[in-house]
């Protein structure tokens, strides 16, 4: 029964399920090590495990690995459509005082942001294959981009504020509200001066 509800399990997770998945579904840790063996599942890190038949998807498996860290910056803004250009590595944020060694070894761009601002602008979004990812909502991008603006490529930079400005979707008064909190208020209003 429970190789069964792991099968299922396995199968409405796009081929993804992780140690604490199956233990809250009841689901006991020896039958994924017997999948493993049956070669039904692959151990890509400590408690993660992908369907050999399932599509790579990195952004998921990348998170279920280091599971505070939130995608961002140039990540998030391709995410959220505001750039066109497929990251060639992942931008992440984390709390400041987060060891980021590993991070950066798995080729992803490490941010950092004092924990009281860690969870600003926090959502989940499908993943292009289906899966809960976690990053910033659009406002918080924006925000982000304009303060870490040395770092971002100007044309991925001046792209993404000035597809933002054409979005039917945004809230001028959210990114506001996250500019006063993060000290960019002012920084902020001379880029939409110039933009607007």
């Amino acid at each position: 029964m429970s190789k069964v509800k792991l099968e299922q399990l396995i199968k409405k997770q796009h081929g993804y399920i992780t140690t604490q998945d199956a233990i809250y579904e009841g689901i006991h840790r020896e039958y994924l090590t017997m999948f493993v063996e049956e070669e039904k599942l692959i151990r890509i890190s400590a408690g993660v495990y992908q369907s050999p038949h399932a599509w790579e998807d990195k952004l998921y498996s990348y998170q279920q690995k280091k599971k505070r860290m939130i995608y961002s910056h140039e990540t998030a803004l391709y995410l959220h459509g505001l750039s066109d250009r497929d990251p060639i590595k992942y931008s992440v944020t984390l709390p400041t005082g987060y060891n980021t060694s590993q991070i950066k070894q798995q080729e992803m761009i490490a941010f950092t942001i004092k924990p009281s601002l860690f969870e600003l602008g926090k959502m989940t979004m499908k993943s292009p294959f289906g899966n809960d990812i976690t990053l910033y909502d659009k406002e918080r991008t924006i925000c982000d981009i304009i303060r870490s603006r040395s770092r971002i490529d100007k044309q991925i930079f001046n792209d993404g504020v000035k597809r933002y400005l054409n979005d039917k979707t945004k809230n001028l008064n959210k990114l506001l509200e996250y500019a006063k909190y993060m000290g960019i208020e002012n920084v902020l209003k001379s880029y939409m001066e110039i933009l607007l």
